[in-house]
C-alpha cells in the first residue's frame, strides 16, 4: 500500500524504541544497539528514492482497479479463500525460508486475533512473490508481518499505526507482504534489502522501505502477477521455478485467468437459478495487441498506459458486480 512517510526525529525515535526491545538482534551480530540503529536508518534513507518512485507507480497502476479488488471486510476474506481468489500460506512456510509472525509485537491478524489464520493468506500471485523473494536470501529466514486485510480491519488499524492511512490500501487488495527490519539480525537484513532492490530494478517487485515500522513492503510489479502466479503453482507441486523471467518471450502482455465462481447480480438471480446452471470452471486465455494498450495522450499516465491491460488477470478473483455478473 502507499504509505504517507513522515521521516522526523519523532518518528525514528518510535522506530529505535521497537528496536530496543529485541537486544538479541543486535548481540547476536556483535553490534552495539546504536550501530544497529545507525545502518538500518541509514539503510532506509537510503532507499527513500526507490520508496518514493514505488509510491508513484503503486498509485497510477492500481488506482483503477481499487474498487474491483478490494476486499471490505472479513466475508470478502474468506469467500476469497473458498472460491481460489485468495489462497493461503504454504503448510510449514519454513521450508520455504518464510517465518510468519503469529505473536509477539504486530502479529498479523493482530486485530482480529480469533480468525488470525485466515490473514495468513493473500492472492496467489503475490504469495509466489513472497515465496520467490524468500528463496533469494541465504543467511536466515525472512519473517513476514502482514499480508491480507480488508477495509475494515484497515480502519481499525489507522488508530493505532500511522502508516496503515494509505491513498492504495494493497493489503486490502491482496497485493502485498510485508517484511520485518526488527527481530531479524543485520546481516539478514542487509541481504534482504539486496535482493529487493535487484529484484526492483528487474522490473520485478515495488519496494517501500517503512521507516516507522521497520518493514519493507513489496507489491509485485503489475507485468509480473501471471509470471508470480505461475511461481506458487510450481511452489505448492513441490517443483523448483526458475528465478529470471525469460526474456526472449514476446512483448505482447498475454493475461491468462480462470474463473473461480460465476454468479448472477440480484436483478438476474431468479432467472437464472430457474435455468438450472451450474457452476462454471471455465480457463481463459486473453491475447493482448499493441494496438489495445491505451495511449499516453487516451488520458493515462506513461505507466499506467503500459500496464493497464496486464493488470486485468485480477479481475477473475474480485467479488465485485462486474457488468450482469460476479466473477469470484
Amino acid at each position: 500500500m502507499i504509505r504517507r512517510h513522515r521521516y522526523s526525529c519523532c518518528g525514528f525515535a518510535a522506530s529505535v524504541a521497537i528496536c530496543l526491545a529485541w537486544p538479541n538482534v543486535v548481540h547476536a551480530q556483535y553490534v552495539t544497539e546504536p550501530e544497529y540503529l545507525s545502518v538500518v536508518n541509514n539503510m532506509v534513507t537510503e532507499l527513500t528514492p526507490l520508496s518514493a518512485h514505488a509510491s508513484a507507480v503503486i498509485r497510477d497502476v492500481y488506482q483503477p482497479y481499487v474498487d474491483l479488488l478490494v476486499l471490505d471486510d472479513f466475508d470478502r476474506i474468506e469467500d476469497g479463500l473458498a472460491t481460489g481468489g485468495l489462497v493461503p500460506l504454504p503448510i510449514d512456510p519454513q521450508r520455504f525460508n518464510v517465518r510468519v509472525r503469529l505473536t509477539g509485537t504486530s502479529p498479523i491478524g493482530e486485530k482480529d486475533v480469533a480468525h488470525q489464520g485466515s490473514y495468513v493468506s493473500a492472492r496467489a500471485a503475490t504469495i509466489g512473490c513472497l515465496l520467490d523473494v524468500a528463496s533469494r536470501v541465504k543467511s536466515g529466514p525472512i519473517e513476514i508481518t502482514s499480508l491480507v486485510r480488508h477495509l475494515d480491519y484497515q480502519r481499525q488499524l489507522r488508530l493505532t499505526n500511522a502508516n496503515a492511512t494509505t491513498d492504495i490500501p494493497t493489503h486490502a487488495l491482496g497485493l502485498a507482504f510485508d517484511i520485518a527490519v526488527v527481530n531479524t539480525p543485520l546481516r539478514t537484513v542487509l541481504e534482504i534489502r539486496d535482493v529487493l532492490r535487484q529484484m526492483s530494478d528487474a522490473g520485478d517487485i515495488l519496494v517501500i522501505a517503512e521507516r516507522q515500522q521497520l518493514v519493507f513492503h513489496v507489491v509485485p510489479q503489475p507485468s509480473r502477477l501471471g509470471w508470480y502466479s505461475e511461481v506458487y503453482t510450481h511452489a505448492i507441486a513441490g517443483e523448483p521455478w526458475p528465478h529470471q523471467i525469460d526474456r526472449r518471450i514476446s512483448p505482447t502482455p498475454v493475461v491468462t485467468t480462470a474463473i473461480g465462481s460465476l454468479q448472477p447480480l440480484p436483478a438476474w438471480a431468479e432467472e437464472w437459478w430457474a435455468a438450472d446452471n451450474v457452476p462454471v470452471d471455465l480457463p481463459i486465455s486473453v491475447h493482448v495487441d499493441a494496438g489495445d494498450v491505451p495511449a499516453p495522450d487516451a488520458g493515462f499516465t506513461g505507466v499506467t498506459g503500459r500496464y493497464f491491460s496486464i493488470v486485468g488477470e485480477l479481475l477473475s478473483s474480485t467479488w465485485q458486480r462486474i457488468l450482469p455478473w460476479n466473477i469470484g
